[in-house]
């Protein structure tokens, strides 16, 4: 992270904040600390410079990118002999705080050297965007479990890209099960996320004692489901994963071969009895529908409302300004457009993304927004960082976070806006 100098100014006429303290009694109660309260007394510039004070360290917050505090829990606190300085929550700051009033204006110039996330996002978070409730007495179990199911021999790395993708994008727990055949391949690469073997011993795909498996032992404890990165074609995969389609009773999402096996199948999506969300790329959405790529290409948006209504599935089609339509006839379209995003294996790594929407509590098609663009803006983020081309979708996994902190930040600010409005 870098650090940088952020600088926060604010000037307050003395008789406005005298004025709302006459016509409010408990104005000064919900605003200034007991310190605060005592120390300002029964003068009213002195209450206006803390005012000003607490509204130029909320403009320096705001300005570096930081959640914004409440007037409440900034403190300006005076010490003996020596300048004012400022808590936040009750804790120390490093934030310097110069503070004055004259011919009845009270004046506060706040700055400090911060480190963090900071900036805003790419592009500004579309109306309706909701992100998942981050309370700071959280826990895993708050965040709940994505069960990723996922990788073949040969593709075992979608597998693990589509857990981190879920790790990284806020699930409290992840499960990756993978064929017994490559489960080596991924346990040895998985720290933060939990590596389980499916189906029989050296088996390179699902087969029915994978299926058993995952509905005895892992489909019982998630929250929700992701199926189908690098699960491969083998004839054992693909008469299992109807059969785990049927049997699902959690939000489960719905990526690559797991969508061409249901496409080659004839599979009804309305079988399944759990909410789906669908996230085929062009030729995947062409396969599902029987149309050619370019058909799909042709009539985006239309095609994927249809569908969606159609088959009961919230449905995400990939691609420059990704689509994504809901059984109900909501419809977004995402307006990034990011190069770094073309290369193999973020598709994997938004499947992850949106599983962890998912667990999370969010709704199908809420999830499907939500994880579209933080993945879009983890992809703005690697090719400001790396450049357009060499980006890998490690790298866009690894600015997940800072790509969600972001989008959230901007989404407390346009609140707490439209709340001063």
């Amino acid at each position: 992270m870098v650090r940088r100098l952020v600088v926060g100014v604010d000037v307050t006429p003395v008789e406005r904040i005298a004025a709302a303290m006459g016509r409010h009694p408990r104005f000064a109660e919900k605003i200034f600390t007991d310190t605060e309260r005592r120390r300002a007394g029964s003068r009213p510039e002195r209450f206006a410079t803390r005012w000003a004070a607490k509204e130029a360290v909320m403009k320096l917050y705001g300005e570096a990118g930081l959640r914004i505090p409440h007037y409440r829990a900034i403190e300006v606190v005076n010490r003996r002999g020596g300048a004012p300085t400022i808590r936040v929550d009750g804790t120390a700051t490093e934030i310097a705080v110069s503070m004055t009033h004259d011919a009845g204006l009270a004046i506060a110039v706040v700055a400090a050297s911060l480190e963090g996330p900071g900036g805003p996002p790419a592009l500004a978070p579309p109306d309706g965007l909701r992100l998942p409730a981050r309370p700071a007495g959280g826990h895993k179990g708050t965040f709940g479990t994505v069960v990723v199911v996922a990788g073949a021999v040969g593709t075992a790395g979608a597998a693990l890209l589509s857990a981190l993708g879920a790790a990284r994008a806020g699930a409290g727990l992840v499960r990756v099960c993978v064929p017994a055949g490559v489960y080596p391949v991924v346990a040895g690469r998985c720290l933060e996320v939990m590596a389980h073997p499916v189906g029989e011993a050296g088996a390179a795909g699902l087969d029915a004692t994978a299926v058993a498996t995952l509905r005895q032992d892992h489909l019982p404890v998630a929250t929700s489901v992701v199926i189908g990165p690098g699960l491969g074609r083998a004839r054992t995969t693909e008469a299992a994963l109807p059969e785990l389609l049927r049997g699902l009773s959690v939000p489960a999402v719905v990526d690559a071969d797991g969508l061409n096996i249901a496409a080659a199948a004839g599979f009804d999506w309305r079988s399944c009895p759990a909410p789906l969300v669908l996230t085929p790329h062009p030729a995947e959405m062409a396969r599902l529908a029987g149309l050619t790529t370019r058909e799909v290409q042709a009539d985006r948006a239309g095609l994927a409302a249809r569908f969606a209504a159609e088959r009961g599935v919230t449905l995400v089609l990939k691609g420059a300004e990704t689509v994504v339509a809901a059984p109900d006839g909501r419809l977004h379209v995402d307006r990034h457009r990011t190069v770094a995003l073309a290369t193999g294996g973020t598709g994997d790594v938004l499947s992850g993304v949106c599983g962890a929407m998912l667990a999370a509590g969010l709704d199908p098609f809420d999830a499907a927004v939500a994880a579209v663009t933080v993945h879009a803006e983890a992809g703005c983020l690697v090719e400001a960082e790396r450049g357009r081309a060499g980006g890998l979708a490690g790298d866009v996994v690894e600015m997940l976070p800072t790509a969600q902190e972001r989008l959230r930040r901007a989404l407390e600010r346009r609140g707490g806006e439209r709340g001063r409005a």
